[in-house]
């Protein structure tokens, strides 16, 4: 198993590296002189060209590149021009506010995915099975903005204040006071993904329990939790972490517009905010950032493979 690990963590190294070259050619292929932006429209000449030399953008770009390159693996992503602060520290502010409510929503989904699914499954083409299934629908057919603004009407609006309309509270005010603010977003979030995960936990079982083990299993007398819990559970785990995996870039996408209806400043209003005000260090930091979250989520996934199905590790 470490060697399966290892070999996969290595397939990385490369991904990386072609990512912070994409996000390099952010700045390269943007419309505009970035020392003609942090300058001003009334510059002189000589102080956009001074303002050149100092951001290095007189330097060729293979040597532009390897300097960024260089800053980044040490924690370096420049300076923002909206801030003059050092862009980590910017998305060091936001983005703990975006991860937990996304890490908040991801958990929702799978706990109420995973037991809802099964049923389906098991109680397939009956009465639960068909509710399930076009709930599941009738959800995925929901954009998140639009659940939002219902939740904020029916459950912080009016005379059912059960939850604060707009804000949010860190963990270091509580645990109750974060988990108040961060409902309403957090299931927002994550109704498509619970949707989608739903079906995909309700059609991976059904698929499992038509495999010959199972039938084998069956004749052998075992019960029939033991034998949906022990063999068909972790084969049909495969393609739904697959799902799961493919669903943390949604969840970033979605966190976007929540976090605008919300008023939340987090790392999806930073980057919001980066394009609108073309602070192109910060738009590079947040894609950079967003891009490597996807890859480590794409690995863990890739290294489940490895536990639920042990013929991967061989292969």
């Amino acid at each position: 198993m470490l060697r399966f690990v290892l070999t996969r963590v290595l397939t990385v190294v490369p991904l990386l590296l072609l990512l912070t070259l994409v996000v390099f050619l952010l700045v390269e292929i943007s419309p505009g002189d970035p020392a003609a932006i942090i300058a001003g429209p009334e510059a002189s000449p000589e102080a956009i060209a001074a303002i050149r030399a100092d951001l290095g953008l007189d330097q060729p770009f293979w040597e532009r590149y390897f300097s960024y390159l260089g800053g980044a693996v040490q924690g370096d992503l420049g300076t923002s021009y909206a801030t003059n602060e050092p862009v980590t520290e910017v998305i060091g502010r936001a983005l703990p506010r975006t991860a937990t409510i996304a890490v908040f929503a991801m958990l929702l989904a799978v706990v109420a995915s995973i037991p809802l699914g099964a049923l389906a499954a098991l109680r397939r083409n009956g009465i639960v099975d068909r509710v399930i299934t076009g709930g599941s629908v009738v959800l995925m057919a929901v954009p998140p903005f639009v659940l939002a603004a219902v939740l904020v009407g029916a459950f912080a609006l009016g005379g059912t204040q059960f939850f604060p309309p707009t804000g949010y509270a860190p963990l270091s005010d509580g645990f109750d006071e974060w988990l108040l603010f961060a409902t309403l977003p957090a299931i927002a979030i994550a109704t498509i993904s619970f949707a989608e995960l739903t079906r995909q936990a309700r059609g991976s079982l059904i698929d499992a329990l038509e495999e010959d083990y199972v039938r084998t299993a069956r004749a052998k007398g075992m019960s029939r939790l033991f034998v949906v819990g022990k063999h068909a559970a972790k084969n049909a785990a495969v393609p739904y972490v697959t799902v799961l995996g493919l669903n943390v870039g949604r969840v970033v996408g979605a966190a976007v517009i929540v976090e605008a209806i919300f008023n939340i400043q987090g790392f999806g209003q930073l980057g919001v905010n980066a394009v609108l005000g073309r602070d192109l260090p910060t738009m590079q930091g947040v894609v950079l950032v967003s891009g490597l979250i996807v890859l480590v989520v794409n690995l863990a996934v890739d290294i489940s493979y490895g536990y639920f199905n042990p013929r991967v590790r061989a292969a």
